[in-house]
């Protein structure tokens, strides 16, 4: 999954906003929302976020992965996924 072109995003204050200027939407980010968002724009397998996520929340990789496939589907909803 790619992040769609023409989105900006930005860490403030330990939030991530993500910004779609074409549909003037400001979307916030945390906690594990974030670490899933930074990763698909890292270019990153999903498999490897929950990796990653588990590790940072203290969760299993089986319900990190669950998680992680979930925010995508919201995502790709939204519009926010090429």
């Amino acid at each position: 999954m790619k992040i769609k072109k023409g989105l900006a995003y930005r860490r403030v204050a330990g939030e991530l906003f993500v910004v779609d200027a074409g549909k003037a939407r400001l979307h916030e980010l945390n906690g594990p929302a974030a670490v899933i968002w930074e990763g698909l724009a890292k270019n990153r397998s999903q498999a490897e976020i929950a990796a990653e996520l588990a590790a940072q929340f203290e969760v299993g990789e089986a319900a990190a992965l669950a998680d992680v496939g979930d925010f995508v589907r919201e995502l790709q909803g939204a519009g926010l996924l090429a």
